[in-house]
């Protein structure tokens, strides 16, 4: 049996045995094709979040996905490669691991975000990957490797699919083989690693950040492996060979003046409260802990993560009046975004829309603030608002998101042709332009058209036919 048909195999049982999986094989291009393209690489990373949205839970939530993004967009605006985008996105998984994936994907787990005590911890790991997609050790990786990129790319997809349920399987697929290739697979990674730490440095620097942090996290990581069983199981460790040298360079990169450079954030803490609700096995466990704290050590970040747990147990009047406290002492956004949810959970919509036109006032086209804002617009038949709203953010941002919003709110107002048209650039956004296609071909079976709307959707049709003519023929 060949190599590149035994990983290619491990791929396909691995998604046969996922519970949420689909058991295709996502196109990755000609098996014998070694050099890759940039529309190549493009599909490539279009079909590899594709197939991780299939088969692992995605944190979906508004305000840590804005935190993540804009401090990857941060770091990469500080590269050589600040008009290139990247695409951050965080993995509801409790390992301990990162990665950086075709055309400049980087998934974060849960785990990971959660272990940081610090925004300059997470940043380190974040400029790290980010220095991969920058110096293209993937690309490279998968040139120079004896196994075509469509095998080589099934194994690191399955690798992160399988080690996010098991680290030991995960391992073993990216890993699998004799041990001669096994080592130069390793000493590869490592030199890449220590590639990513040397650029990671000087990004985080140029951002502000202290890039300690970096040093600090991956020191923290390597102890606690090798005193603490569950800390050994931590992917990172295996996809980011680490050791006592490689920890002892990176601090020696380090400069006076760093320690001037900021360790830490209020959105880093709220951001992680937000995030460890989502994430927690037990949310009473977490509420008795967090009431059961002496009230000096209960801090804004510490109430606001008890407003948060109560609101998602379903105790949104508790939360309300935890929140309004909280916003005496700091009017962070975060935290009146929060209350509005609370609000809508109680019931008290008009009381959440109000503290939203407030913030949209003085937060405009801030999309954890304007898309809180329509969603309670919507809930209050106020429609054509909702809509005129979004439209204006689709001047700025292109998110699946906001057209998912503005398809919601023109179905309700009976607007359907525009509703369709909506869903389809939210499809097409996520990768599915097959099913973005059948939403125009829907639009354009509706009644009572007039001339112009038919033409726009025409002109669609035919955009669309055109993009997956050309994705099929590569």
């Amino acid at each position: 049996m060949s190599r590149s048909f035994f990983i290619i195999s491990c791929f396909a049982a691995c998604l046969i045995f996922l519970p949420s999986a689909r058991a295709e094989l996502p196109q990755l291009g000609d098996p014998t094709q070694k050099e890759i393209s940039p529309f190549q690489e493009y599909l490539m990373g279009k079909n590899f979040y594709k197939t991780l949205r299939t088969n692992l839970p995605f944190i979906d939530d508004l305000i840590v996905n804005d935190y993540l993004n804009t401090l990857g967009q941060k770091l990469v605006s500080q590269t050589d490669h600040g008009e290139q985008e990247f695409k951050f996105f965080i993995l509801n998984v409790p390992n301990i691991n990162a990665f950086a994936g075709p055309d400049a994907h980087i998934g974060i787990h849960s785990g990971l975000f959660l272990a940081a005590h610090n925004e300059s911890e997470l940043a380190g790991v974040v400029a790290h990957e980010i220095s991969h997609v920058t110096q293209r050790h993937l690309a490279r990786a998968m040139t120079e490797a004896s196994i075509s990129p469509a095998a080589a790319f099934a194994a690191i997809i399955a690798g992160i699919i399988v080690g996010s349920q098991s680290p030991d399987a995960g391992a073993a697929i990216i890993y699998g083989g004799s041990a001669a290739v096994m080592q130069s697979q390793i000493n590869f990674t490592r030199h890449n690693e220590y590639e990513a730490d040397r650029e990671a440095v000087n990004v985080l620097r140029k951002s502000s950040i202290n890039p300690r942090g970096m040093a600090d996290f991956f020191d923290t990581l390597l102890s606690q492996s090798e005193s603490n069983n569950v800390f050994a199981q931590m992917e990172y460790l295996r996809t980011h060979p680490l050791s006592s040298n490689r920890v002892a360079e990176a601090r020696h990169r380090m400069k006076a003046g760093d320690q001037k450079l900021a360790d830490d954030s209020l959105n880093f803490q709220l951001c992680k409260a937000r995030l460890a609700v989502i994430s927690t096995r037990s949310l009473q466990n977490l509420i008795n802990r967090l009431t059961q704290m002496a009230p000096d050590k209960q801090s804004v970040v510490t109430r606001y993560t008890l407003a948060a747990s109560l609101i998602a147990q379903g105790k949104p009047d508790q939360a309300i009046s935890i929140l309004k406290q909280i916003i005496k002492e700091s009017d962070h956004p975060w935290i009146q975004i929060t209350l509005a949810e609370a609000y809508k959970n109680d019931g008290q919509v008009d009381k959440g829309r109000v503290v939203m036109e407030k913030l949209n006032k003085i937060y405009p086209n801030y999309l954890p603030v304007s898309l809180t804002y329509t969603e309670l617009l919507g809930l209050s038949n106020k429609y054509k608002e909702a809509i005129a709203l979004l439209r204006k953010l689709l001047q700025q941002h292109q998110q699946p998101l906001i057209y998912q919003q503005l398809a919601q709110n023109y179905f309700a107002d009976g607007q359907t042709a525009l509703a369709l048209e909506a869903t389809s650039y939210q499809y097409e956004l996520d990768g599915y332009l097959q099913l973005a296609a059948q939403q125009i071909d829907n639009a354009l079976k509706q009644a009572n058209l007039d001339k112009s709307s038919r033409q726009r959707l025409e002109s669609r049709q035919q955009q669309l036919a055109s993009q997956i003519l050309r994705e099929q023929r590569n």
